[in-house]
């Protein structure tokens, strides 16, 4: 299954992340973006996903808010760390969406986050980013940064419903 990688705010896509993706069958494409001077992100992401016929994604902070984005425009699955929902620090270009809904969300929030506030983020996926097929899980533990074997343990689990909900193809 060609799975994107989107990364994090003044991140790039890790090399071991990518392995995991791959070990999980997953098929992983990653871009390097500088979301500080390239506000058009999302749509170059759109057009990339649609190019390389995406059929999950990954994103982590920033890139879990684009994710976001893009699964619901792609009507794609996706599994988002810690989305940047109230990250106001750059201008990103983002649609005007009304449904949030896609396939099958997964989002891990990290309780111990100090860049972007969990509660929050909790708040808005249940009210402004609502979808019927979303599942949160709070890491009461997890800080913003995603370690690896959170990571690896958190694609294991994705996979997992991915395949139980027949929506790995």
């Amino acid at each position: 299954m060609k799975t994107l990688y989107i990364h994090g705010l003044d991140s790039k896509p890790r090399k071991d992340k990518l392995e995991i993706l791959a070990k999980a069958g997953l098929d992983p494409i990653a871009l390097h973006l500088d979301y500080r001077n390239e506000t058009d992100a999302y749509l170059l992401l759109l057009h990339f996903a649609n190019t390389e016929q995406v059929k999950f994604i990954v994103g982590s902070s920033m890139g879990g808010l684009l994710g976001l984005y893009l699964a619901a425009e792609l009507q794609i699955p996706s599994l988002l760390f810690n989305p940047a929902l109230a990250m106001t620090s750059i201008e990103m270009k983002l649609p005007k969406k009304q449904d949030f809904n896609s396939p099958l969300r997964m989002v891990i929030l990290g309780d111990k986050d100090k860049i972007i506030n969990p509660n929050k983020n909790y708040h808005l996926l249940r009210k402004e980013y609502k979808s019927a097929s979303q599942k949160i899980i709070r890491m009461e533990w997890l800080p913003h940064s995603i370690d690896i074997q959170t990571f690896e343990e958190s694609i294991h689990w994705a996979s997992f419903h991915l395949k139980s909900s027949s929506l790995l193809i």
